[in-house]
């Protein structure tokens, strides 16, 4: 939210002064941080992260989170390696900036071409040959592995990005997991398929109003149309890492702090009924303070 903040009403040299300082900051923490092997990192895989062979698991990561003693690229075989080739591997892959804002700037979204900013791993997994990407502008995923095209083929059908028909949705029927590398659940982002779940029963308006009609090239190089709200990021002031360590079991979802750096790993499947099952109680990610008022629309219209 802070970076939301700064972006939108700070002067261009202050905000490029927050990420050089943001920037420094991390470099600084990571050089404290013990070094994380090959040998190590796939202990934490098959260990205290539960990833195993067959897997369908759901990877957010920051490099700058973890202290690599290896070329980071080497990440992506460990992992490919810890989930087998009858496993999956789903990245995000959103394009650069806030939703509204590259919906708003009539942005073209090519499943090939457009380039993630969900960090390095992310971009370098949807250039593998043979990866899937969902047909979304701003909230595509891509996949790796013999569920890929399952996962993402239906991604474009729903206006709302974590509906029924996304990959984020999915993984909770097919028995995914999720995990973070160098992050903590602050950046899970499969946890809004609750709000697409209840949509105008929501306790909170999370979306603009407004229905993009977003200019999207296929894989097969056609031109499409896909309709999609945009999150309202004045709402977006939920705090994922707290909501878990209260409502949720650890063997569901657990923050992990090792060596240093964050991970976490959690059930799709587990967090999301969970999370289903509080919303009627009044209980959600996001704080009372962004609840809609009684008497009114509490998200758009289906």
């Amino acid at each position: 939210m802070f970076q939301s903040f700064v972006r939108r009403l700070a002067p261009q040299p202050i905000v490029s002064m927050v990420r050089r300082l943001q920037s420094a900051y991390r470099a600084r923490a990571r050089r404290r941080m013990p070094a994380l092997s090959e040998a190590r990192l796939r202990d934490l895989l098959a260990g205290k992260l539960q990833v195993a062979r067959g897997d369908i698991v759901f990877v957010h990561s920051s490099l700058d989170g973890m202290q690599l003693d290896f070329p980071w690229f080497k990440v992506l075989a460990i992992l490919r390696e810890a989930v087998g080739p009858r496993g999956t591997l789903v990245f995000p892959t959103y394009p650069r900036g806030l939703s509204y804002e590259f919906l708003s700037q009539g942005n073209v979204f090519d499943v090939h071409s457009t380039p993630s900013f969900t960090g390095a791993l992310s971009e370098l997994a949807r250039r593998v040959p043979g990866a899937v990407r969902s047909l979304h502008p701003t909230k595509s995923v891509c996949a790796i592995g013999p569920a890929a095209e399952e996962l993402c083929a239906t991604h474009h059908q729903s206006p709302y990005p974590y509906d029924a028909t996304s990959p984020y949705f999915k993984l909770l029927r097919m028995g995914g997991k999720a995990i973070g590398l160098g992050v903590s659940t602050a950046r899970m982002s499969f946890v809004h398929a609750v709000d697409d779940y209840f949509k105008g029963s929501f306790p909170v308006r999370v979306y603009h109003p407004r229905v993009f009609q977003a200019s999207c090239i296929d894989a097969s190089g056609r031109n499409l149309l896909v309709e999609t709200y945009a999150h309202d990021m004045n709402q977006m002031r939920h705090d994922v890492p707290r909501f878990c360590k209260r409502h949720l079991p650890r063997f569901v979802c657990e923050d992990l702090k090792i060596a240093g750096a964050r991970f976490f790993r959690a059930d799709v499947g587990a967090t999301l009924q969970a999370m289903v099952e509080l919303v009627p109680r009044g209980i959600t990610i996001y704080p009372r303070s962004v609840y809609a008022r009684k008497g009114t629309s509490t998200c758009v219209s289906d």
